[in-house]
């Protein structure tokens, strides 16, 4: 029995249509913006953001731009909170280091406002340096979950170049983990300054998206202050972006949508727990053009699949999104949902996913699974 059949068959809608979840199809598409004019820290208006919209605003395109500046009257001048923030400082092999840092007195400041990487100074002490500065270095090889071994390679590279030789070569870059590390890397390098795997990569939006659209002012980012982090839209400048110490009070851009994807890996239940705690429900994908939306939110996850408000029944052998829309519309990967669900080998339910990356199709999936997903925000 073929089953492309979303809840009902398409003929009869037994549990409702889209009111009061959408008045138009496109209304998921677009975020809308909110200029909020108090005076606040970027942290206190990310706070304010994610508590009365969805975040702080995150900007893609020019369109985007361009809905956002028409939220200020044209004789606004300030500068304004965006979501975009320097990212904070991480190790090249991403281990977690308990918070042990030994940076020298007064850093990091980044006085030249484009030091990124980082050296330790023949004290032990910690620098930051532009990365592409060349300096000698030291890689590691991982000997067992809880040691290391490492090395001094005495010929200058550029960080990305040191990089790519502690990784071709070693594990990596070596990343510091307490005080008894730091000392034997200072007796390794013997009194020269070497590259240490610590580095701050790029800017980072808020809402953890990974747009790559920047729209910054001629000679922007300079960061000449030295700790200037945090980004705001200069409403003098047509919208062009510049840097601001995060800590200053500025009005800022929230954004809302009717959506939003959850960078947390979670089952498929505990995604929908999630959704009804925090805004409403998973997503339903109940047309082409909330599906266009879902796609372009699904590509910044970090999984290869993202979960939906897509269930399967057993009792009655049919797909249905719990939110209760029918549609006729449904985007199934080849094999999946057109089948008949094996419900009784596994114990587990079958859910419904979205694809990451090439066509963005829809696959059947056991509910234990643990995955990124998007919740629907309005009732």
């Amino acid at each position: 029995m073929a089953l492309e059949k979303i809840l009902t068959l398409c003929e009869v809608e037994v549990y409702g249509s889209l009111a009061g979840y959408c008045s138009s199809a496109t209304c998921l598409h677009h975020d809308e913006y909110h200029f909020v004019n108090q005076n606040k820290t970027w942290t206190e208006a990310q706070s304010y953001c994610r508590k009365e919209y969805t975040d702080l605003a995150t900007i893609d395109n020019v369109e985007d731009l361009e809905r956002q500046m028409r939220t200020v009257h044209s004789g606004y001048t300030e500068a304004a909170w965006i979501g975009l923030k320097k990212r904070e400082w991480q190790w090249s092999d991403n281990d977690c280091s308990e918070g042990y840092f030994n940076w020298h007195q007064d850093e990091p400041n980044n006085g030249g406002g484009n030091e990124d990487c980082v050296m330790m100074s023949n004290g032990g002490q910690w620098n930051k340096s532009n990365c592409n500065n060349s300096h000698v270095f030291i890689c590691y090889d991982r000997l067992n979950s809880s040691g290391k071994t490492f090395h001094l390679i005495n010929n200058t590279r550029t960080w990305r170049d040191a990089q790519m030789y502690c990784r071709d070569h070693h594990t990596d870059l070596a990343s510091v983990r307490n005080q008894t590390e730091n000392e034997e890397i200072c007796r390794l390098a013997n009194g020269h300054c070497v590259w240490i795997g610590l580095f701050r990569s790029s800017w980072k939006w808020s809402d953890q998206s990974n747009s790559s659209f920047r729209n910054w002012h001629e000679g922007q980012p300079n960061n000449v202050g030295g700790n200037q982090t945090c980004a705001v839209t200069l409403m003098n400048y047509s919208g062009r972006w510049g840097y601001r110490k995060c800590d200053e009070e500025r009005p800022f851009f929230c954004y809302n949508n009717k959506a939003i994807l959850i960078h947390q890996n979670k089952t498929w239940k505990d995604a929908q727990a999630y959704c009804r705690e925090h805004h409403n429900d998973l997503v339903s994908a109940h047309s082409e053009e909330i599906q266009r939306w879902v796609e372009a939110r699904a590509k910044r996850s970090s999984t290869p699949h993202v979960w939906l408000g897509l269930r399967y029944t057993c009792t009655l052998n049919f797909w249905f999104w719990v939110r209760g829309e029918a549609t006729c519309y449904h985007n199934w990967a080849p094999g999946n949902g057109t089948v008949m669900e094996d419900c009784g080998k596994t114990g587990a339910g079958r859910t419904g996913a979205v694809e990451k990356d090439g066509r963005h199709q829809w696959v059947s999936l056991p509910d234990t699974e643990k995955l990124n997903f998007i919740c629907s925000t309005s009732n």
